[in-house]
């Protein structure tokens, strides 16, 4: 209890300053932190300017390419090649 009593002072100025005054946001987009992001159609050869997720895009793009050409380059299955029966062969039937 006497906690509350030595606070009590302190209430009418904590009631008449700034923690009455609204939040702001710190980390807003609005606020300008380091180079300004732009859309990777804007400047195609400088990524580093790119926004996080055209960069997401092109990574993903680049990588279903790649699966895709090794799928059908090395995984094409296995082809059973039949003989091409020859004209001799067709002769004796």
């Amino acid at each position: 209890m006497s906690a509350l009593k030595r606070l009590a002072p302190l209430a009418p100025r904590l009631k008449t300053s700034n923690f009455s005054r609204q939040q702001q946001r710190g980390f807003a987009a609005s606020v300008g932190h380091g180079d300004a992001k732009v859309n990777c159609w804007e400047q195609p050869t400088n990524i580093s300017n790119w926004k996080e997720e055209h960069i997401v895009f092109a990574v993903l793009g680049c990588w279903g390419v790649g699966i895709y050409s090794a799928i059908k380059i090395f995984g094409g299955g296995k082809k059973e090649s039949t003989p091409a029966a020859s004209p001799e062969q067709l002769d004796k039937h």
